[in-house]
């Protein structure tokens, strides 16, 4: 397939885009996005982009707006957070949490952008791009949960944060398919500033490649050089006669020079590329792809002959063991791919000393130092994997780019020293993974045989360590695995501890919350001690069902008790605290038992409507008591107006309990209303409670007040 392709491309191998050098052109649109508070990565929003080859950059431009959906006010700008990567999802902690699995620490580069809703542009310019899949993730940015203020619904403008966003490419003055093997020369000038040089680097083992680059300008010109695969591997910016750029390649892939012209009229560049071969032997391990209908879910196994079971697979002194696995595109970046060794049948003189390194690594593989270290694209790393006699280690990496990748690995045992007979020092520090060592005197190679699993699940394993719970979310049309916390953990694995309460946290804010409610039973006998029997069933339901609301939902699922499900207790909760609400302004009303009989059914009925319909919303708080408080003020009126007099009801409810009642429930209503954050949220609910029992207690009259 490789060869048909190469045959194609060799039929033009100049070619010239006049009028396209150095100016943008839109080739991409994505529909609006509408972006979620970010708390767990299941809140992200995906915008997606395909990059085509031959670019010598790309442009992503973002814009976030408010738009209102209701309530009073204006939208203000609110923080957008922005990350963008090729191959797959960016992995991305904004909030900080801790992960307890072990992960792949060294993963290819991602652009981050922070920014405002406030209708401006942003931009992320990406130099000599990889063609392909990108991927945007984008939400609004995340805030400390125990600061944020709880906002009842309809007090402040609703708003949605919608993201547009667009991509610009650039494309080349010149398109050049080369053969490495040979030099070539490229003119670049004002009109013509800009080439790209594609070549093939074939699978031959260890390449470490140079590019000789030759300037006819000198220093009277500077050119931008990129050499790009499925990342960039190589820049330098070119203002001499000559210089020479060291590169990795990858193995079996098409390779891309892109030259620029910043500076100067013109330059005649002469490129070429210089290989050399690090010779050291490799031995290859065959895997075999087993896929599974589920999403995320494939394995790859050693197998030997027509065996069915994976088999171990021998590392060797002399060679350096490499396997490689696919990830195809879309479909398989969306979970983790999970890697485990074990060592078996471990000679008896290795077996406490010996230590097995694997590194792992995109598009190429690595070479191994005599220190244990991993030579990478850009520098040398410590080993993403060490595994020993005692038992089995893993590596994950979370949503893997689309790909080949390599895993390399080589077994190494601590030599004991001659002077005091212990383990050398820099084989502690070496294979420790404290330092990435190029050498160590006392390392030797060791033979050993390797179990491997290669497997790829949602989130990790499947599971998320017993504090949550795995799930498939999707965000335009792509599908990820993420992990649902609960009882307050959060974290990639539900790891992070940082926001569970302790025990005794745990029963303060419950008996907080339920023990409060017990001053309704002042409420329940003032009103049956004034004859409101209806008023005292209300209240009586109030303090039962709101009592055992706090009690199911301010457990964490520890000391919860959950006498029916927590929708329906939440709604009891609502409906008779509206309810409460509308028995009280209508015995302070004294209409009469017929009219009052009426009012209450009726106010039932709303309220049971309006509850169910949307329980948080202000209106539903506001319909009884903007009702209630015109016809107290209806009937007052015009009693005081039959009587021609102002003195009703009676002076003491009229200068003393009415006004102490009404501002008790204020304070309360203001502390329910503007003062909550889910770090107060038992103080304020239970202060809440207590005002309104007590506000209840002082607004019921006596029905000598109101004759």
């Amino acid at each position: 397939m490789r060869e048909s392709i190469l045959v194609i491309l060799l039929t033009w191998t100049f070619m010239v885009h006049q009028g396209l050098c150095g100016r943008l052109k839109k080739i991409a649109q994505q529909p609006s996005n509408l972006l979620e508070d970010y708390s767990s990565y299941r809140h992200i929003s995906i915008i997606h982009f395909n990059v085509p080859e031959h670019l010598v950059a790309v442009t992503f431009k973002f814009t976030a707006e408010e738009e209102k959906t209701g309530g009073i006010g204006k939208c203000l700008p609110r923080n957008v957070s922005l990350h963008l990567k090729t191959g797959s999802l960016p992995f991305v902690r904004p909030d900080g949490s801790k992960v307890a699995a072990n992960l792949m620490k060294r993963r290819q580069r991602h652009y981050s952008l922070q920014m405002q809703s406030n209708g401006d542009e942003y931009t992320i310019k990406v130099e000599a791009p990889p063609a392909g899949d990108w991927y945007t993730i984008a939400f609004r940015s995340w805030t400390d949960p125990n600061d944020e203020q709880i906002k009842q619904q309809g007090l402040g403008a609703s708003c949605e944060t919608v993201l547009d966003s667009e991509m610009f490419v650039e494309m080349p003055a010149m398109t050049l398919l080369v053969n490495p093997g040979i030099e070539h020369e490229v003119q670049l000038n004002e009109t013509s500033d800009s080439a790209i040089m594609q070549f093939l680097v074939p699978d031959v083992g260890f390449v470490e490649p140079s590019l000789l680059l030759n300037s006819s300008c000198g220093e009277d010109c500077n050119i931008t050089v990129h050499i790009t695969a499925g990342d960039n591997l190589a820049n330098v910016l070119l203002n001499s006669t000559q210089t020479s750029l060291l590169f990795k390649p990858y193995a079996g892939s098409f390779h891309y020079v892109t030259l620029r012209l910043l500076s100067g009229n013109a330059s005649n560049v002469i490129v070429r590329l210089i290989n050399q071969t690090v010779f050291d032997q490799v031995t290859l391990v065959e895997l075999t792809r087993k896929s599974f209908p589920e999403f995320f879910l494939f394995d790859y196994e050693h197998l030997r002959g027509n065996e069915t079971k994976p088999q171990p697979f021998n590392i060797t002194v002399d060679a350096l063991s490499v396997f490689s696995f696919k990830i195809g595109r879309v479909y398989d970046v969306g979970g983790t791919v999970t890697l485990g060794f074990k060592l078996v049948d471990i000679d008896e003189k290795y077996k406490k000393n010996i230590i097995l390194v694997a590194c792992v690594s995109f598009g190429r593989y690595s070479n191994i130092t005599s220190g244990g270290a991993c030579e990478r694209v850009h520098n040398v790393t410590t080993a993403d994997v060490y595994v020993n006699s005692t038992g089995p280690a893993y590596v994950h990496v979370p949503f893997p780019e689309a790909g080949i990748w390599y895993v390399s690995m080589r077994a190494y045992c601590l030599e004991e020293t001659t002077s005091d007979n212990d383990i050398c020092h820099c084989g502690q520090t070496c294979l420790g993974g404290d330092a990435a060592c190029d050498t160590c005197d006392c390392l030797s190679r060791c033979p050993v045989s390797v179990e491997s699993i290669v497997a790829s699940s949602p989130c990790i394993e499947g599971r998320c360590n017993d504090h949550g719970k795995c799930m498939h979310c999707m965000s335009s049309g792509f599908v990820f695995s993420t992990c649902l916390c609960t009882g307050g953990y959060r974290g990639f694995d539900c790891a992070d501890d940082a926001y569970v309460l302790t025990h005794g946290g745990i029963i303060l804010h419950l008996l907080t919350l339920t023990f409060s409610n017990l001053a309704f039973l002042g409420s329940i006998y003032v009103a049956i001690r004034r004859e409101y029997f209806t008023e005292a069933l209300s209240y009586a339901a109030v303090m039962f069902f709101s009592t055992f609301y706090h009690a199911c939902e301010a457990g964490e699922d520890v000391y919860g008790v959950c006498i029916m499900r927590l929708s329906v207790l939440q709604f009891c909760d609502f409906f008779n605290a509206l309810l409460a609400i509308w028995v009280t302004l209508v015995a302070m009303a004294s209409l009469g038992p017929r009219l009052t009989a009426f009012c209450q059914i009726a106010g039932a009925i709303v309220l049971a409507m309006g509850a169910e319909m949307d329980r948080t919303a202000l209106w539903v708080f506001l319909l009884p008591a903007v009702t209630g408080s015109a016809i107290i003020g209806l009937f007052w009126g015009y009693r005081c107006r039959r009587r021609q007099t102002i003195r009703y009801p009676s002076r003491p409810y009229r200068t003393i309990y009415f006004p102490a009642g009404l501002l008790l429930v204020a304070l309360g209503l203001v502390s329910y209303a503007f003062l909550q954050t889910r770090k107060n949220y038992y103080l304020v609910h239970s202060l809440w409670h207590v005002c309104v029992a007590i506000g209840v207690i002082l607004l019921l009259p006596k029905r000598q007040y109101m004759k």
